[in-house]
């Protein structure tokens, strides 16, 4: 198969468990884009903090955002196709979380807000901070995520997240599957957007605008959320780390996280 295109999931595949990309996969991806191999991160994070990896891999295709929210043109700050969350949609999920004491990240156009720390959000927030001020992602405290739905800027999604799964699936279990969209990004962590949205369908709608067929491209991922697109390419990968449920909807497995899988894949089929 002659594959065009290679799609990435950042958190758990490109990126190992101290967040950075591994120099067997840097070589890699360079060789096949001196093949004319497109390459292209499809994430669940805000464009924001795609930043870092997105010029450490010299990029400059189009990035699928907040699993298909929308699709983001990195170097002219365009928006080339989205379907955000609706005010009254947002404040649903926002009341909800807050009556069953989940912590809420709201990402909207520009910037991922939070009212007050946690446990990940100390993390991520250390992260941030790490990053060269050129290329740091966009996180602030607000006073009042409210504040959002009555001042017009746009909601791509809200990420919940608690000590308790059993919380997080009470949340979930109380927003209509016709109106919402969610997906376990992590053990901890629930992504709600609005319905309709996949890592996958934007992938396929964006190798449609390429005139490049499904068949023509590899997809790596290890969660929930990369299943639509696992499944929607030539050759869906999971990685070793991945859970049993998303092995399965895979047609290969390679090491994990932290091992060169990617690299073995990369150098095998193209």
């Amino acid at each position: 198969m002659n594959y065009q295109v290679i799609a990435f999931d950042l958190d758990g595949t490109l990126l190992n468990h101290e967040g950075k990309i591994l120099p067997s996969s840097l070589a890699a991806i360079q060789r096949a884009k001196e093949k004319g191999v497109k390459v292209v991160l499809v994430t669940g994070r805000h464009h924001t903090a795609v930043k870092p990896y997105y010029y450490e891999l010299g990029l400059d295709t189009p990035v699928v955002c907040c699993n298909g929210t929308y699709v983001y043109q990195m170097e002219t700050d365009n928006v080339l196709t989205a379907n955000p969350l609706s005010a009254e949609k947002a404040k649903k999920i926002l009341d909800l979380a807050y009556h069953y004491g989940s912590h809420v990240l709201l990402y909207s156009r520009d910037a991922m807000n939070f009212q007050t720390f946690n446990p990940h959000m100390e993390k991520f927030k250390a992260w941030v901070e790490s990053c060269p001020s050129e290329v740091r992602p966009n996180v602030q405290q607000v006073p009042d995520l409210y504040h959002f739905i009555t001042s017009g800027d746009t909601i791509w999604k809200c990420v919940i997240s608690a000590p308790s799964r059993d919380v997080m699936t009470k949340v979930v279990n109380e927003l209509p599957e016709d109106q919402f969209s969610c997906e376990w990004s992590w053990v901890n962590r629930v992504d709600i957007a609005n319905v309709g949205n996949s890592k996958g369908g934007r992938l396929l709608e964006l190798l449609a605008s390429w005139n490049i067929a499904p068949e023509q491209v590899i997809a790596f991922g290890d969660n929930h959320n990369d299943t639509s697109m696992l499944t929607a390419v030539g050759l869906g990968v999971a990685m070793g780390n991945a859970e049993e449920e998303v092995k399965q909807q895979a047609k290969l497995v390679t090491l994990n996280h932290n091992d060169d899988g990617i690299a073995q894949v990369l150098d095998k089929y193209l």
